[in-house]
């Protein structure tokens, strides 16, 4: 017998879903990547979260904020700042981008 979800579970992963297909194509040229610091807030159908990845040819690590409306179905940036390569290891391995 399927187990049945509650709604805002239901709700959750669908937007978890709509994030990841938005996230894919950020990270696809740039793997490796992680996605960390999650918050989710369900009554704004948003997502917030950090995303650790090396987004510009020959620069460092970012850790890079990112904002995801599920109403509207769009993807914000909103901001970065550098990641120190020293810090990678202390990476979650669950939070890797495949």
């Amino acid at each position: 017998m399927a187990a049945t979800l509650s709604p805002q579970v239901a709700e959750l992963k669908l937007m978890r879903d709509r994030r990841d297909q938005k996230l894919s194509v950020v990270v696809r040229d740039y793997k490796p990547a992680w996605l960390i610091d999650v918050s989710v807030n369900l009554s704004r159908i948003e997502l917030v979260f950090d995303v650790i990845f090396r987004p510009y040819s020959g620069q460092g690590w970012f850790k890079r904020r990112y904002r995801y409306d599920g109403e509207v179905d769009v993807l914000h940036h909103l901001g970065e700042v550098a990641f120190a390569e020293s810090e990678l290891s202390k990476l979650p391995d669950n939070a890797l981008i495949i």
